[in-house]
Formats: C-alpha cells, sequence, structure tokens
C-alpha cells in the first residue's frame, strides 16, 4: 500500500509498505483522511528524535473499520463503522491515567510514534488503543473533515479547562494558525469579553480576521504588543494569555501582558533549550497561574465532535486544500509557503 513514512535514515518519504495483517486483537481502517499537524510539519522541517524508524507518519485521521476482530467487537467496533482514533494511548494502570488523564500515562504510547500511522492507505488499530476506548465512532452530523480535525481542536479544549475562561475575560492568543484559531472559538464559546490575537505574518492574520469576525490584531512588527494590550484592557492586563506557537521569548511577554490573578498556557512547546524564559517573581507578586499542556483524551475529542453536531464549532471551514499521498510535499510547503491552516490527505 502507499504510505508516507521516515525510514531507517530518518528521511521522509513516499514509499510501498505492507498492508497490516488482520488479528482478532486488532482493527483496520480504510483511511479516508489524515490531516498534517504541527508535529508532522515540524518532523518534515526539522526532523523528530522521538520517532522509532522505519515508521508511517500520521495521527489524525478518520476512517472506515475494513477488519474487527472478536476484541473489536466485543468493544462496539464494527466492521462498516466510520471512527476516528485518539492517537495518544494511555496505559490504563498508572495514576495518571486512573485519574482520566490518559495523555499523561507514564508509558504513552501514540499513533505515528510508536505505531504505525495514518498516512497510508490502511492503519492498524492497535489492541491498546481498543480496550482504552481511543477509537471513538463518529456522529453522523460530523462530516470526515471536521472528524479528522478533532483531535488538534481537542488539545486545544484540553488547554483551557485549566484556564476556566469567564464573560469578563480579555483573552490574548499568540498565533493564528489553525491551532491558535480554534482557541479564540472555544474563548468565544465561553463567553470571553474580547479576543486578542497577536500574528507577525500579515497574511496568516487575514485569514484569521475572516474565520473569526470581531477579533482584535495586535502585529508586533507595527505595534508595540505589550502597550496595546493595556490600552485595549483598560490597563488591566489579559485575563487569560494562550501561547500558541513556539516562540520562546512569547512565554516571558505572557507574564508581562498577563493582568494579576491571570492564566497563562504555554500550549506551544519549545524546541531544545527551554530553560530561563520564566519570571518567578512575576509569577509571585502577579498571582499568576502557568498551565502546561500535552495531547488530549477520547473525551475530549467526543466534546469537540458534540459543539460540531451543534453547530457550536465549524471545523471544516479551516481545510485549506488536500493532497495525495504521492504529493505530500506539496502539503508541507503549503504549510511553509502559502499560510495554509490545515492540509488533508486524501490516500
Amino acid at each position: 500500500m502507499k504510505a508516507f513514512i521516515m525510514d531507517n535514515e530518518r528521511k521522509l518519504s513516499a514509499a510501498e509498505m505492507p498492508e497490516p495483517i488482520a488479528s482478532g486483537s486488532n482493527a483496520i481502517m480504510d483511511v479516508t483522511y489524515a490531516s498534517i499537524c504541527g508535529t508532522d510539519f515540524r518532523t518534515y522541517m526539522k526532523g523528530n528524535d522521538k520517532i522509532i524508524p522505519p515508521r508511517i507518519l500520521g495521527h489524525e485521521s478518520v476512517g472506515i473499520i475494513r477488519h474487527a476482530g472478536a476484541l473489536a467487537k466485543a468493544y462496539g467496533i464494527e466492521e462498516g463503522s466510520r471512527v476516528t482514533v485518539a492517537p495518544a494511548i494511555g496505559c490504563g494502570e498508572c495514576w495518571p491515567c486512573s485519574t482520566g488523564h490518559t495523555n499523561m500515562c507514564d508509558h504513552l504510547e501514540t499513533i505515528g510514534f510508536q505505531y504505525e500511522g495514518a498516512f497510508a492507505e490502511q492503519m492498524e488499530i492497535p489492541r491498546k488503543a481498543i480496550v482504552m476506548g481511543n477509537v471513538i465512532k463518529i456522529p453522523d452530523a460530523v462530516s470526515d473533515m471536521s472528524a479528522v480535525l478533532s483531535e488538534p481542536a481537542a488539545c486545544a479544549l484540553n488547554a483551557q479547562q485549566y484556564l476556566k475562561i469567564q464573560p469578563d475575560d480579555y483573552v490574548v492568543i499568540y498565533g493564528s494558525g489553525y491551532i491558535g484559531c480554534v482557541h479564540a472559538e472555544l474563548a468565544r464559546l465561553a463567553g470571553a469579553k474580547e479576543i486578542i490575537m497577536v500574528e507577525i505574518a500579515e497574511a496568516r492574520a487575514e485569514i484569521a480576521k475572516r474565520m473569526i469576525p470581531g477579533i482584535i490584531m495586535i502585529n508586533p512588527k507595527e505595534q508595540d504588543t505589550i502597550a496595546e494590550v493595556s490600552r485595549i484592557t483598560g490597563g488591566r492586563g489579559a485575563n487569560v494569555v494562550i501561547a500558541a506557537l513556539s516562540v520562546p521569548s512569547v512565554h516571558t511577554e505572557a507574564q508581562i501582558i498577563a493582568s494579576k490573578m491571570g492564566r497563562i498556557s504555554l500550549f506551544g512547546g519549545i524546541a531544545g533549550e527551554s530553560k530561563g524564559f520564566i519570571d518567578s517573581n512575576l509569577i509571585h507578586y502577579k498571582e499568576l497561574s502557568v498551565y502546561g499542556v500535552h495531547a488530549t483524551t477520547p473525551a475530549m475529542m467526543k466534546k469537540i465532535m458534540e459543539y460540531v453536531s451543534e453547530g457550536k464549532l465549524d471545523l471544516e471551514k479551516y481545510v485549506s486544500a488536500v493532497c495525495k499521498l504521492e504529493n505530500m510535499e506539496d502539503g508541507f510547503t503549503a504549510i511553509r509557503d502559502q499560510n495554509a491552516l490545515k492540509i488533508l490527505i486524501q490516500p
């Protein structure tokens, strides 16, 4: 079958790979769509030491079950079911898993990292994903394109559960990519007073303004972000700051623009050295709360699809283009050069 892989030399390319082998303890799906995630893009640009090659990449998926083993059927998964798979798979036994935080599992395994991924015509769903409830049936009201984008949106939802956005809150979001836009949409659903987005790329900022009318945009190349946030908030500062990009200086600036008792989400991880960007005294004297976030859970993916079903979220509008597997390079370059928000892969 066709697939997009990282080979033993850690090079990325389209290749022919063996089809997954059916067994009583697994399921196999025909991939309808996969989506290029920010992690996939960083892997394309800079590599990724966390992936064990050779490996089929991709972890945002939607498809039709073509094989359901006895175990899968025992868990209600049948041939012909339309499903998505939560890629971060917990062990079910450690303390984080016992508290429902399977994304924080001490022995976390991930589709496209430890298991073969979704950039292929078929994808095996391993036993652990079945047992842990990571196989999610898609509601009829949710399109395939929305379903494949539910996992990254659920990562944003995971971050916002800590932030507890209130109707009187000013929310600042750094970055206007898909994740930044979903954060803005979720903040609006929570009733935020004002949503301010900080974006240096004018073309991306214009796209975000079209997607989410009414947001306030700050361009740091032309404006002083700290002064603008102070002006917009009447000197209060931002009650909530979300760093939806991987720029170390933003982690520092977030503490400066945050209001007293502000809440900060360091959503975007930093590649390489990540020390020295937190000011302990600002956190201390302003009583700031600083949160991390990693991946998401099946429950949060279901919540996102509930929002889509109810018409509260439109994820399909963020699809910039659809590429074939053999044209994966075009998808990556569209993100790099054309400000594409989300590129789907159709095997």
